[in-house]
């Protein structure tokens, strides 16, 4: 290109507006604009994060059958395998690690005051649960199939908990008071070394199956909840050494009549047959 000016004639390059350099330019304008609009990955508060690091490191995340992601930068952590995010990616809502050869003690849990489910059943955990107090979001809680001790943490307030499964451990101590629990549908303790008594079901009306059998409780079996849903067969009161009264009730809910037929003493109604 030759533009004239003052007598001087001056050269300039010709410019390629070819259709392939438009499209190139026009890609990369979209491509920043696009960064630039793009909202900053989402990260969840330091304490979530740091009871996520505490499980990995107490459990001896390094010996995990999978443990994709763990330990990655901050804002990652909704992609470590097994833990779960709400919709907006800011709060841990879920933990699943079942079956994940976790070794070790649970770390206190306070932090996921967000948390939903908890589920770390059928590993080699040891130590006692974690106290849950706090987590009134808490709807399901699986430790089962674990080396626990120690006794069931206290369930007071955790009014939207649905699922508590801590069976087959080596867990000591009472039944802490159910009371409240108005949405409880599955309690399974059975397998530990329980002793006491069974406490009232009487709030417990969405109670679906309750295991207890293979303790060391006694005394007097309280009354099924009512309105009663207890799912006839999906109970265990036995073996304990629970005192032998007839109760229809039970025997619908464990699917054995007597309900007592496999209990450890001879007791009815208080006296020693």
């Amino acid at each position: 290109m030759n533009i004239a000016s003052s007598g001087t004639t001056r050269s300039y390059p010709s410019l390629d507006f070819s259709p392939t350099l438009l499209r190139c330019a026009a890609l990369a304008l979209l491509t920043l604009v696009g960064l630039a609009s793009a909202p900053a990955q989402a990260a969840i508060p330091p304490s979530e994060r740091q009871v996520l690091i505490d499980l990995y490191t107490s459990t001896n995340g390094a010996s995990w059958d999978n443990a994709t992601g763990w330990l990655s930068a901050v804002g990652s952590e909704c992609t470590w395998v097994g833990v779960t995010c709400d919709g907006a990616e800011a709060h841990v809502y879920q933990i699943d690690l079942g079956h994940d050869n976790l070794a070790g003690p649970l770390p206190p849990l306070a932090g996921l005051t967000n948390l939903v489910y908890f589920y770390v059943h059928n590993n080699q955990l040891t130590g006692p649960i974690p106290a849950l107090a706090g987590m009134s979001n808490l709807a399901g809680f699986e430790v089962s199939n674990n080396q626990l001790t120690g006794p069931v943490p206290a369930l007071a307030g955790l009014s939207n908990l649905h699922d508590f499964e801590a069976d087959n451990n080596e867990l000591s101590g009472t039944i802490p008071p159910l009371a409240g629990l108005s949405n409880l549908q599955i309690f399974y303790v059975s397998n530990n070394q329980l002793s006491g008594t069974i406490p009232s079901l009487t709030d417990l009306t969405h109670l679906w199956g309750f295991n207890v059998g293979n303790n060391q409780l006694r005394g007097d079996v309280p009354g099924v909840p009512s309105p009663n849903a207890l799912n006839p067969g999906s109970s265990t009161l036995c073996p304990n050494a629970l005192i032998h009264t007839p109760n229809a009730d039970w025997d619908a809910a464990t699917g054995q009549t007597p309900w007592y037929q496999d209990c450890d003493s001879i007791f009815s109604d208080g006296f020693d047959g």
